[in-house]
Formats: structure tokens, sequence, C-alpha cells
């Protein structure tokens, strides 16, 4: 690996240079016993809109990707080529890139190509997901410009050894398997997962004259591994160690059924983590390093392209929080992160290396009714300079279940290393796309006996200059420039209501989301985008679902409205809006030792004919069932 090793040594000096200062600083104040590494995603909450993935929810997709989960649940646009197929976000009116995608804290983002496949993150692996609306550049750096996706787990220590056994096999020869070994005692837990899915993926859809065919040279297979130990050291220390490996094969169809190809996607990826947590009464810490590498091979024998591209990255960050008065925390540390990459379309390897300074104050005033959190970023960054960054954002109780948040910040995304060093129509000249974002939501909760009622609207503005775009150059090769000033804004609205009384339990959910996001500026010379939609940007997405539980029986029923997609920048071209219907079985059996579920799931219930994106067919109605079975012992 070439690293920019003089630029990591000097930073992690001064890291732990402030690591000692801060130990020094610390005052004894009275905490709530928190662990150190939520004390971030606290902050990042305050002011912002924010969405957890109910449990009951992660149940029904078990053997779903992540990009499948946030689909149906949340108005999160995904841009989506099929089953196995790239899937990617449009948060808040913005493209994949300017959505950070965190695991424990750390950005999955490919360095090279700037955003995260989602197809590829199954859901099994994750026992909390959640969603933060609005631009956090400040909290969690480069990317987080739309919003972030948060993935983490829950080790518990002392819970005893769990195991859980998932499988099953679904329509155009899906098979899927998983199985998560727990152990858990006093002082340490260790977590295993092991994931395994593949499909011919053959499946049926109707073209453009109506007529029934089957897709071709789509199959996948995914496997993958996940470790995770966690020791507590010490009364007010702990070590987390993970490594997740994956190892993704698909075949990519041509966008016309009768024409013959060869193209197949090796993805291949190794991501291990550390973290150590330090907690005490007035002064907590944290200090995590990363390592991530990430391959892709791409290969279309028919045209002799031989594609190949690795991209290691280096992360090594310090978190510090100070109880410095009554109410009033402050948090301030470093980020060391450095890319390297080679690639067939490359001149050599290359570097990209940035180290970050942030800090921020989270207060409370009137007895807890009111919270806010002020913070800034710097940053110096290899090439080129990246702005300063920062947020303040507010919570105020207005009375027991009405809650308004509001937020405003400042966010940037800097350019990817194909954007700089891409051969031919990299331009190491650009400029990192920045803005501004503010939001706004009022959420009002009501629980009365065992009634549960929630409701929310959210109010949202982003603007983002210099945004990058790849447009043919003089030479005939698409290059990145600096081209658009963009403005999105919208609204969202939430509804959830649910009644549990005995062994009997029903409700509903209702997400949606209107998003206007155009063009404002164009340096392109008699163009024909401004004040039009982006491409792929819908302005109407409505997600709505409603469960019953009776004894051990679930039933889900979920819908989906997408509106019109624009397929061209001057908007003369679009995709027709769909709706999509499934339905989702699950009956669970306590037997002495285990817990048994069957499940059967019923996608694209009326069997509709749509496109996600353009030339990528997609599923007709289509099965799954399966079997989960789960044991618990002290």
């Amino acid at each position: 690996m070439a690293y920019d090793f003089n630029f990591i040594i000097k930073s992690l000096v001064f890291l732990c240079v402030l690591h000692g200062l801060s130990l020094n600083a610390q005052k004894t104040v009275s905490l709530t016993n928190v662990e150190v590494t939520a004390l971030k995603l606290n902050n990042s909450a305050i002011g912002r809109k924010t969405e957890t993935i109910d449990s009951l929810v992660l149940k029904q997709f078990r053997f779903n990707s992540l990009a499948e989960v946030l689909s149906a649940n949340t108005p999160i646009f995904i841009k989506s080529y099929g089953p196995g197929g790239l899937a990617t976000t449009a948060f808040r009116g913005g493209n994949a890139a300017q959505t950070a995608v965190l695991w424990n804290g750390f950005n999955l983002q490919n360095a090279m190509l700037g955003q995260s496949d989602l197809a590829l993150l199954p859901s099994f692996l994750f026992d909390r997901i959640d969603i933060e609306y609005g631009g956090s550049s400040s909290l969690w750096g480069s990317g987080a410009v739309g919003g972030s996706i948060q993935l983490n787990n829950n080790l518990l220590f002392n819970k005893g050894f769990q195991s859980t056994t998932n499988l099953g096999v679904g329509s155009y020869g899906a098979r899927n398997g998983s199985i998560q070994l727990m152990l858990s005692k006093k002082r340490f837990v260790t977590s295993t997962k092991i994931y395994g899915l593949n499909a011919l993926n053959n499946f049926s859809y109707k073209d453009a004259n109506g007529q029934t065919v089957s897709q071709k040279n789509a199959a996948y297979n995914f496997v993958g591994w996940m470790q995770e130990l966690k020791l507590k050291l010490a009364s007010n220390q702990t070590l987390l160690l993970n490594a997740w490996v994956n190892q993704n094969n698909r075949r990519l169809p041509a966008a016309d059924p009768l024409t013959l190809n060869k193209v197949y996607q090796l993805d291949q990826a190794l991501r291990l983590t550390a973290d150590w947590a330090y907690q005490s009464s007035g002064y907590n810490a944290v200090i995590k390093a990363a390592s991530f590498t990430d391959k892709i091979n791409y290969t279309d024998s028919l045209v002799s392209l031989f594609s190949r591209s690795v991209v290691r990255t280096f992360i090594l960050e310090n978190e510090n929080y100070i109880n410095w008065a009554d109410k009033q925390q402050l948090n301030f540390g470093v980020n060391v992160s450095s890319s390297t990459a080679s690639a067939s379309n490359y001149i050599g390897q290359k570097n990209l290396s940035r180290v970050s300074f942030l800090a921020g104050n989270s207060s409370s005033f009137l007895e807890g009714k009111l919270k806010t959190l002020v913070s800034g970023r710097a940053e110096y960054f290899s090439v080129g300079k990246l702005p300063i960054t920062g947020n303040f954002s507010l919570d105020f109780i207005v009375f027991k279940g009405l809650t308004l948040k509001a937020s405003g910040a400042k966010v940037y995304r800097q350019p990817t290393l194909n954007d700089l060093y891409w051969n031919p129509g990299g331009n190491s000249d650009l400029k990192p796309e920045e803005g501004y974002t503010s939001e706004g939501e009022i959420v009002y909760k009501k629980q009365k006996r065992g009634f549960s009622f929630l409701v929310s609207g959210a109010g949202f503005s982003k603007k983002i200059n210099n945004w990058i775009l790849w447009l043919p150059s003089n030479t005939g090769n698409p290059s990145p420039v600096n081209m658009q000033q963009v403005w999105s804004r919208g609204t969202e609205t939430r509804w959830k209501i649910s009644y549990l009384t005995g062994k009997l339990s029903y409700g509903i959910n209702a997400t949606s989301s209107y998003v206007l996001s155009t063009t404002q500026a164009n340096k392109q010379e008699n163009n024909n985008t401004l004040n039009k939609q982006l491409i792929y940007t819908p302005r109407y997405v409505l997600n709505s679902s409603a469960f019953m539980t009776y004894k051990g029986l679930t039933v889900f029923y979920f819908h989906q409205y997408v509106g019109y997609r624009f397929i061209t920048s001057d908007n003369q071209s679009w995709l027709s809006p769909y709706q999509l219907s499934s339905i989702k079985l699950n009956y669970e059996v306590l037997l002495k030792n285990a817990r048994v579920a069957l499940f059967a799931n019923c996608n694209n219930l009326f069997n509709r004919t749509y496109n996600v994106i353009a030339n990528s067919p997609m599923p007709l109605r289509n099965y799954e069932i399966g079997i989960s079975i789960q044991t618990q012992s002290k």
C-alpha cells in the first residue's frame, strides 16, 4: 500500500498530543452512562429529521439488500438497475456521491467512485439502520450533503449464546442463506455472521411491445463474512474490533435482450476497523482506525475490455467530549484519511490525503426542553482547498409530545479519484462541490395505553455550487467540470399509528416526499437545462405499509408510488410513474429451545410492468419462502 506515510505520521503525532491535553482537561461532572460511540450520533440528531427502521420491519427484509429496505420504507428514491444490479440513492434531490453511508461511523464511499452500491449491503448484517436527513459535513465530512445512512450493531455484554440461521428460496433460481453466532459474556462479546445468495435472475418482464420475455445473462452470486469482537478492558474502557469481507460476482445484461454479451463484474471488499473508547464522569474519548480495500474487475470479453481497479483507504480518528459546565458539552477531534488507487485508466498510482479538525458544543436549556448544537470543521486536502464547514441546530420541546427541529449548515463534497485522475478525461483543477442547507421539522408523538401515534412534517432547502458533471470535451472524451448550481427544496411527511392489545397489534405507516431539484445556473453555452428538474429525481415518492400481528402470525402489506423521472436534462423524455405492492407473511413458533419462523413473500403483487432506470427491466410478480431458526441460552 502506497499511503502518504509522512502525512499520516505527522497527523498521528498531533492526534496523540491532542488526546493527552484533553485527558488533563477533564472535569468531574455527573453524566448519564451512554456508549461513547453513540455520542456523535446523538449530537447529529439534534435539529435534524431522523428515522430508525423498525426492528419488526427488518425481520421482514432479512434476505433483502439495504437498497430494498430503504426503497420500501423511506421517501429516499433508490436508483436500481434491477435485482442484483447497481443501486444508489437520490437523497433530497442529490446524487449518490452526496449521501454518506456510515458503518460504525466510517464512510463506506468508494474513494474512486464517490458512492456506495447499496445492492451489495445485506440488511441481515445490521441490527440498527438509522437515516439522518439533511447535510452534516461538519460532523461526517465529505459526501454528507443530502443525508447519511448509519449502519450499526448492538453488542451487549452478558447475554449468553445466541444463534440465528436463515434459509430461503425464491423465483428465478434465487437461493439465500445466512447464519449468525454470538457469544456474550461479562467482559467480551463475539459475533460471527456469514451469508450467501445467488440467483439465475432470469426473471420475466414485458418489453415495449407488451410481449413477456425473460431476462438473460444477469446471474449473480454474493458471499460475505462479518466478524465483531467487543472487549471490556476496564469498567470505563472498551475495545471493538471488526472485520467484513465481501465478494460479489455478477453478470451484467445488455439493454437489448437479443444482443449477445459477456460482461462480468467482480467486486471484492475487505473492511477492518478498531475502536477504543474511554468514559469517565466528565470526559469521554474514542480513538478509531479503519483500513478499507475495494477491488472492481470489469470484463467484456467480446470487445476485449478488461478493467482492473483497487483502492485502499486508511482512516484514523480521535473524538473527545468534555462536560465543562452544567449541561454543556464540548467535543473536538481530528480525522486523518489517505486513499491510494491504481486502475487500468490511471497513469501510475494516485493518492488523496486529508486531515480534518472538528469542534462543537452541545447545550441544554430550560430544563432540557431546548437543545442546541454548534459545530465546525476545517480540512486540509492534498489536491486543492476544501471549504470550512459549520452547523447550527436546535430541538425545542413546545410541550410534552410536540417537538420543533431546525438546522442550517454549510456542506461540501470533494472530487473523487476518478474525477481528478481518470485517463483520458480527468480534471485535477476541479473545485469541491459546496453550498448551504437549511431545514425544519415539527414532530408530534402521543402514547396512551396501547395506542401510539406519530405525525411529522419537514421542509428543506439546499443550494449547491460547483456541481460536478462529466461532459464531452474538445477531444471527444468526457471530462468532469464544475458546471452547475443546483437548488433542491421540498417537503416530507411521516405518519405512524399503531395499537397493541393482548396478543393482537396492528398499525399503518406512511411517508411521502415532494422534491423540486432544478438547475439554477449552467456554464454550458446554448444549454436548455435552466430551471429543469434533475434527471432521475422524482418529484413525488410515497411509501405506505400496514401490519397486523396475532399470536405468532405477522402480516405486512407494502405499497409504493414513484412519480415521473426525467431521463434527459432538458426534461423532454421521461419514465412513467409506477406503483408497487408486496405482501409478507411471517409465522413464529416457540419451541423448547428455539424460535422458529416460517415466512412467505409475494413481490410486485399486482404484476405491474415498470422501469426504475431506462432500459433496465424489473421483474413481474415473484415469490420468496424460507425459514429462520433462532436459539438463545445463558
